[in-house]
């Protein structure tokens, strides 16, 4: 019954040494079984006491995914994990055999991440910026510089005497250079600066090799200065200043053998980067493969458990910032699903018996909640159930202990959406959909661009959807607009009229005859119009009905005689009694066509309470209709004031008696405080004593008179919109009326359309025609049908289970059960 209401919970206090803190937290993780309560929610994560070890997780989780996306760039295939409890047992005989403490693994780890990203980050700077500086070189120097077979005349170089500086520098930097530049020359040097890496002249450098991480943008800069001593004190200013903002510095050749000499060099350093580059993207693969292979059995790349394993320290680090410290230990509570305390008490005991150090563990203690503090709601949900509570948890949680509609959903929810999708055809396809994602959902997990993948966890709801709708089409003898003669017919031609013959009965659904004749459009309209009735009511009654456990399972038996009893009378003797007519005129045969009319009937109820019915729906008995329908009527009228009256008038006397308890024993204990004073009593010291408990009663009395009066129009607000909500919601459940014609006549049109007026053309352009209209028609049912009605029969169907159908008893104020668990958290972040 634990998905009928929620689980028992129980509250606990927990007190943890701070020396045995990590330990005790990674054994409750395991467990997954505790709820913890944030001492402070307010409290800023910031100002925790792990703050910095969570910080350091997302800047270690922040590298790994810069690793990753070079991995996708190298197109490198990972071994993704599939067993979180398996990868949960290798951490833990990990720990158990290092003999050291087990927080400090994570220090080891994130070391490690470390290494391996500034060792692939080198290997990267190395293959881009080393090319970038050359081809960039050659463009500020010009092509000339390069290529030419003489160099610029020396003697030029003599008249001018300028030296040149170039380098590579940051780009946050170039204003700063620039303006250092400008006062150590007094304006006398010329410096430009060039970015280094264009968007579109090295777009495809760029992208090939990216660290996905926040790159420092980096520029080239040449600085021309007079002067070309190397001993000269301006000189010697610049090296210094350039060698501060960098290393990577090229001095431009001022002789002619040492241009010849610089050519050289330049075509020799050319050859052996693009060899470099050739060796250090090997040294790359090979570095990459080593994280992308698997490693001490765990059946995933072993990127996937330096990411898997950061994500659970984070997540032990943000639990244990629930914790209260004070000195050396933590305080705090949580709460626990009754029967768990062994478990938890165990775990607890055995948390430090593989540890090196022998600190004491953890004590929990139960108490009881304080006044106001809500149970989480807790539901032992599987893959089936899941998507149905999602369905239920989307309009509200459930209140601790208050009937699930989530168990109900499972089946109403998906015959709902049948009765409005009904179509044989259609409800296979969409069953054969289901069944395709439940038998191959392990293959479809693997394909991640596969759009069946996102049907995985609804993969059972698509299944009842489809095997709702397919049922609903056979009721209705429904294939693709098309109806079937499995059964034979009741009626057989004569003179141009369909005779029934005598007791005969179809053995299921609408007889196919009905379907062929002039009149099947009136004849549906009328069966689906009083189904959809008789379904809303029988549906809002059960919601009332679990309104009535819900008031019995509380004890809140003034609900349950002033609300729950009034109410369900008024259903009944209102549409439920309407529905009683549409069932005894389907079960009658009425002589001479005077059929009564359901509307009329229910009209003259409270128009003509006096008047018999001229054709009633009891065959040859108004007398009897007129005493029911009488005595129907003053029930549910009776029921209103019932609804309206009795719950304010019971709480306020309860109230007003409360207040004035309360207020006798304020006035005897303050009495009794001053008469047992060893002390004098100062008669003006007791006297303001007095007014002030007499003006606190005052004060009582006013918020006594605003509690009073919000009951008053909390409880006319809920009996009104219970009375018109009992019209307008039946009449919301002609939805299912109106969606299931618009679907049959979409399929008729596109039936008519398309391959109907094309099944008697022959020949060779016959076929072609019939197989181009077939492909029309195909197109236009999956686009319009199975997938554009297929969406909005499930959004009324979501309408009438969260409006018409829950707002008869479901609270939905309640908060879920979110147990520290390592193993659900991992799940949740499988790639």
């Amino acid at each position: 019954m634990s998905f009928f209401r929620s689980k028992q919970m129980k509250y606990y206090s927990l007190v943890i040494p701070r020396e045995s803190a990590w330990v005790v937290m990674d054994q409750l993780g395991r467990l997954g079984q505790l709820h913890i309560i944030d001492y402070d929610p307010l409290l800023p994560m910031m100002n925790r006491p792990f703050a910095n070890y969570v910080k350091r997780c997302d800047e270690s989780l922040f590298k790994l995914n810069g690793l990753d996306a070079i991995l996708k760039q190298f197109k490198k295939k990972l071994i993704y994990c599939e067993d979180t409890q398996k990868l949960l047992d290798h951490f833990r005989d990990i720990q158990n055999s290092r003999q050291k403490p087990g927080h400090t693994y994570f220090d080891e780890l994130e070391q490690e991440i470390d290494k391996k990203k500034s060792n692939i980050q080198e290997i990267v700077d190395s293959i881009t910026e080393q090319k970038l500086v050359l081809e960039k070189a050659k463009e500020i120097l010009g092509k000339q510089m390069f290529s030419q077979s003489t160099p610029h005349n020396l003697s030029d170089y003599q008249q001018l005497k300028f030296g040149q500086l170039i380098g590579v520098i940051d780009k946050e930097d170039e204003t700063r250079f620039k303006r250092i530049m400008f006062r150590i020359t007094k304006g006398n040097a010329w410096v430009n600066i060039v970015d280094l890496l264009p968007e579109k002249q090295h777009h495809q450098i760029k992208t090939s090799i990216d660290l996905n991480r926040a790159q420092q943008p980096r520029c080239l800069y040449v600085v021309v200065y007079p002067g070309m001593n190397d001993q000269s004190t301006l000189k010697q200013k610049l090296l210094k200043v350039c060698d501060s903002f960098s290393k990577n510095r090229i001095e431009y050749p001022n002789s002619q053998e040492s241009m010849d000499n610089k050519l050289r060099e330049l075509s020799i350093q050319i050859s052996e980067a693009q060899s470099l580059i050739q060796m250090t993207k090997k040294q790359l693969d090979v570095t990459l493969d080593e994280l992308v292979k698997e490693q001490n059995g765990c059946n995933c790349s072993y990127f996937e458990q330096l990411r898997l394993y950061v994500l659970k320290e984070k997540y032990l680090y943000v639990n244990l910032n629930y914790l209260m410290m004070q000195g050396s230990i933590f305080t705090g509570y949580f709460w626990l699903p009754e029967g768990l305390e062994v478990q938890v008490e165990d775990k607890l005991r055995n948390a430090m018996q593989n540890s090196i150090d022998r600190f004491p563990t953890g004590q929990i203690q139960e108490l009881k909640p304080k006044p106001g503090d809500l149970a989480p709601t807790y539901f032992n949900l599987n893959e089936v159930t899941m998507p149905f509570q999602e369905i239920v948890n989307t309009y509200g949680v459930p209140r601790y202990q208050e009937v699930n509609p989530g168990l109900f959903t499972v089946i109403t929810f998906p015959f709902l959406f049948g009765v409005m999708f009904a179509d044989i055809a259609h409800g296979f396809l969409l069953l054969l959909c289901g069944l395709y994602v439940i038998v191959w959902k392990n293959q479809l997990k693997k394909e991640a661009d596969s759009m069946f993948n996102a049907m995985i966890p609804f993969r059972y709801l698509l299944a009842l959807m489809g095997l709702f709708a397919f049922y609903n089409g056979l009721i209705y003898n429904d294939y693709l607009s098309i109806s079937l003669d499995l059964f034979g017919s009741c009626y057989y031609p004569k003179h141009e009229e369909w005779e029934r013959e005598q007791n005969c009965v179809y053995p299921f659904g609408i007889d196919p005859v009905w379907l062929a004749s002039g009149s099947s459009l009136n004849f549906m309209n009328s069966y689906k119009m009083k189904l959809a009735v008789i379904l809303g009511v029988i549906h809002m009654l059960f919601g009332i009905l679990m309104k009535g456990a819900n008031t019995l399972y509380f004890r809140n038996y003034l609900d349950f005689f002033c609300e729950f009893i009034p109410q369900l009378l008024f259903m009944v003797c209102t549409f439920g009694w309407m529905d009683f007519l549409i069932i005894m005129k389907w079960l009658n045969v009425y002589p001479n066509g005077k059929d009564p009319s359901i509307i009329e009937t229910m009209i003259n109820q409270v128009l003509k309470p006096t008047d018999e019915a001229e054709s009633p729906v009891f065959p040859n008995n108004a007398s009897l209709q007129l005493s029911v329908t009488q005595l129907l009527t003053v029930i549910a009228v009776v029921s209103i004031p019932w609804m309206l009256f009795p719950k304010p008038l019971i709480l306020g006397s309860g109230q007003k008696k409360h207040k004035v308890q309360a207020n006798e024993q304020q006035y005897q204990k303050l009495i009794s405080e001053k008469q047992g004073s060893e002390l004098e009593i100062d008669p003006q010291q007791f006297r303001k004593d007095l007014q002030n408990a007499a003006s606190s009663r005052s004060v009582d009395h006013s918020e006594q008179d605003h509690d009073s009066g919000e009951i008053w129009v909390h409880q006319m607000i809920e009996t009104i919109e219970f009375v018109l909500g009992g019209i307008s919601n039946t009449a919301s459940y002609l939805r299912l009326w109106a969606l299931s014609l618009a679907h049959g006549q979409l399929a008729e049109v596109f039936y008519d359309m398309c391959l109907a007026g094309n099944l008697d053309m022959g020949g060779i352009m016959g076929g072609l025609m019939s197989g181009y209209f077939y492909i029309v028609f195909a197109l236009l049912t999956f686009g319009v049908l199975m997938m554009m009605d297929v969406m909005e029969c499930f959004l009324h169907a979501l309408r009438l289970h969260w409006v018409e159908f829950q707002s008869k008893f479901y609270k939905a104020d309640g908060y879920l059960f979110v147990g520290f668990s390592y193993n659900k958290m991992l799940q949740e972040h499988l790639k």
